[in-house]
């Protein structure tokens, strides 16, 4: 599970140089390298933030868990649904823009689970990079605490935690014990 979330900056061009101007959490879905995250780590302005739409998103991997992340990939949005906050992103080269073959990756990842089946005080996991936890990966955990409807979406449309989750975190991995 820990080697499947990745750390996702937003990058803007700065007199030529891509520098990082926000942070947030990721996980592979797939190991050619799909990417499930937030909208608002994808592109703040799907969510209508237009101030902040990023001109690359680079992604870093956990090598070791007492390490900081190691940027080796640039992503690009394969869709993105600003009132669910969800996209899925790609590694689509290395982190200087050179060309990979997607199907040779073979990145480690977490096969999505099926809400449905998750219940009030199952037992969840949380990987993600927030602001406050330092360089390297954070770990919480906590129970399904409930669930919140929204229209258009459903009964299930939000899972709720009693886990604590800090900003950064956004779009980081919430894992059942079976790893789904």
């Amino acid at each position: 599970l820990i080697t499947a979330t990745v750390q996702i900056y937003g990058l803007f061009d700065k007199n030529g140089q891509l520098v990082p101007g926000y942070v947030g959490s990721g996980t592979l879905i797939s190991a050619d390298g799909l990417i499930l995250t937030n909208a608002h780590v994808a592109d703040p302005a799907a969510v209508g933030d237009p101030d902040f739409h990023p001109d690359a998103l680079a992604v870093g991997l956990v090598a070791s868990e007492d390490q900081p992340p190691v940027f080796s990939y640039r992503a690009e949005v394969v869709a993105i649904d600003g009132y669910l906050d969800l996209a899925v992103i790609r590694i689509t080269s290395t982190l200087d823009g050179g060309s990979i073959n997607s199907s040779e990756l073979r990145l480690p990842y977490v096969p999505l689970g099926d809400s449905d089946q998750v219940h009030v005080g199952d037992h969840v996991n949380i990987y993600g990079f927030p602001s406050i936890g330092g360089e390297t990966i954070t770990y919480t955990d906590g129970n399904v605490s409930g669930f919140t409807s929204q229209d258009q979406v459903g009964d299930r449309a939000w899972l709720k935690t009693d886990a604590t989750i800090s900003g950064g975190n956004s779009g980081g991995l919430a894992a059942s014990d079976e790893g789904h």
